[in-house]
């Protein structure tokens, strides 16, 4: 063998052996890199509107092919792009677009609010609203029941609303404060108000201070109505009070008290308000009777003013008595005896004719035998001034007691008026059913007297699916309609 060939085959040999320049004999390779992952932002111009107008969700993607949307919205859509949302319900609403891309896919989620709309009338406020019946909120002593407090209870003056503005409804309170009777100050002491929403468990929790500082309340809050007095869209609260509920009047008591008004501000709390009058307010109603956006409530007082008035609103929320409005026949009878007042307790306006007008119903103690008023709907002749309105009598009800003299609630619901009728001591309980065209009359449901421990009455009544149910749930009736 060649000498020379031979070195040079012993030299390849040694650097090979030694990794030189191969790195164990093989060349590096290079993995291919990862596709990007996609990136989504994603807004709404406005995270509130009201029931009928729209916001624009807006959104960006990078990485993305494709993107779809879920939630309160659906479908394929574009990686980048504005939609415009035109909730049809009240309530909170999520949406949410997932962008998928080759290196996988991002979401993001926005809310929009649609807080639930005022309606035109206190009635509808309370009645239309298509809610169950409510357990009030209770505190959680063992000898509470429904006690906020040791003295403090919620037994007719609550409603509902959407007082948070949040698309749910909430609660609002007045409490009565049952101080013991050895106590000076029993049967003038005032409650407080409260507002409350419900926890993930459906249990009503107080959050009053969110809402209001000043929790001034009624001696006695006999009913709270809802509907909107500044015209900004948002619920405000009229609690009728009537004052201490002792007859005759011991030495140092004073008859009727101020009703109380809470106003929504722009801030989203409430201001507590005192009404410009003094009365025995032991009902009240409220309506826009005018369109101008401002509701005009009526009172009942069969004490002090012994009538039944307007609260004309200065379109501001703020209210003026006048007592011009009222038909003839509920101006208080200076001749009559104390014993033969018209008593008339109750009030509400509704829309019985269907003429977009609303007509004024008048509940009073419908004994004849004390010259007393009968239960009557005045039909607004279109100026909401009801010292012309005709006037149709409902039937006394039918198989009288003396649970049947005083109808305190009225439903109207598919043709029928329901009335919810009780004594003066409110131990019996029934309901009239009363059709709206042939006044045909019926007594569907009594209960009583109270024997401590059947009492059983409504409050107030719902009309919910097809039945009548009394709005707090611890009662427990539910008749068919």
């Amino acid at each position: 063998m060649n000498k020379n060939f031979a070195v040079l085959i012993a030299a390849v040999v040694a650097v090979a052996g030694c990794g030189g320049g191969g790195g164990g004999g093989k060349s590096a390779s290079t993995a291919p890199a990862s596709p990007p992952a996609p990136t989504v932002s994603l807004s709404v111009s406005q995270p509130k509107i009201s029931l009928g107008s729209s916001a624009n969700i807006t959104w960006t993607s990078t990485n993305a092919t494709s993107c779809t949307a879920s939630g309160g919205w659906a479908g394929t859509q574009a990686v980048s792009g504005t939609a415009l949302q035109t909730p049809v319900a009240a309530g909170l609403s999520s949406y949410t677009l997932t962008c998928t891309g080759a290196g996988g896919n991002a979401n993001q989620t926005v809310a929009l609010t649609v807080p639930i709309p005022v309606q035109k009338s206190s009635y509808l406020n309370a009645k239309n609203t298509g809610l169950p019946n409510q357990s009030l909120p209770k505190s959680s002593g063992a000898n509470a029941v429904k006690f906020i407090s040791p003295t403090e209870m919620i037994t007719t003056g609550f409603a509902m609303g959407d007082f948070f503005q949040d698309g749910t409804e909430s609660m609002v309170g007045f409490t009565n404060n049952f101080v013991p009777s050895s106590d000076p100050n029993y049967g003038r002491t005032p409650g407080h108000a409260y507002f409350y929403k419900k926890d993930v468990n459906g249990n009503w929790v107080d959050q009053t201070a969110k809402l209001l500082s000043d929790q001034t309340g009624c001696i006695t809050p006999r009913k709270v109505i809802v509907a909107d007095f500044n015209g900004d869209g948002v619920p405000d609260i009229f609690v009728a009070c009537h004052g201490t509920d002792l007859y005759p009047l011991p030495a140092g008591y004073t008859a009727g008290e101020v009703p109380r008004i809470l106003l929504s501000q722009p801030d989203g709390t409430y201001k507590n308000v005192p009404a410009p009058i003094s009365c025995y307010c032991h009902g009240a109603a409220a309506a826009d009777v005018n369109g101008n956006g401002f509701a005009d409530i009526v009172v009942v007082d069969p004490e002090i003013n012994k009538q039944p008035f307007y609260l004309v609103n200065n379109k501001d929320g703020t209210f003026k008595p006048d007592y011009t409005r009222m038909p003839p026949s509920t101006a208080p009878n200076t001749a009559c005896n104390p014993a033969c007042r018209l008593g008339i307790y109750s009030v509400e306006l509704v829309d019985f004719d269907a003429t977009g007008k609303f007509d004024l119903w008048l509940g009073g103690v419908d004994d004849k035998s004390l010259g007393s008023f009968a239960s009557t709907i005045f039909h607004n002749p279109g100026t909401n001034n009801f010292s012309t309105a005709t006037a149709t009598v409902l039937p006394s009800a039918t198989a009288p007691s003396v649970a049947d003299n005083n109808p305190l609630d009225l439903v109207y619901t598919n043709g029928n008026i329901y009335l919810m009728r009780v004594d003066s001591g409110y131990t019996e309980t029934s309901i009239q059913k009363i059709n709206y065209k042939t006044l045909s009359s019926t007594m569907i449901y009594r209960h009583g007297p109270y024997t401590g421990s059947t009492y059983s009455w409504l409050t107030w009544m719902l009309p919910y699916q097809s039945n009548i149910i009394g709005a707090d749930s611890s009662y427990g009736v539910s008749i068919p309609q």
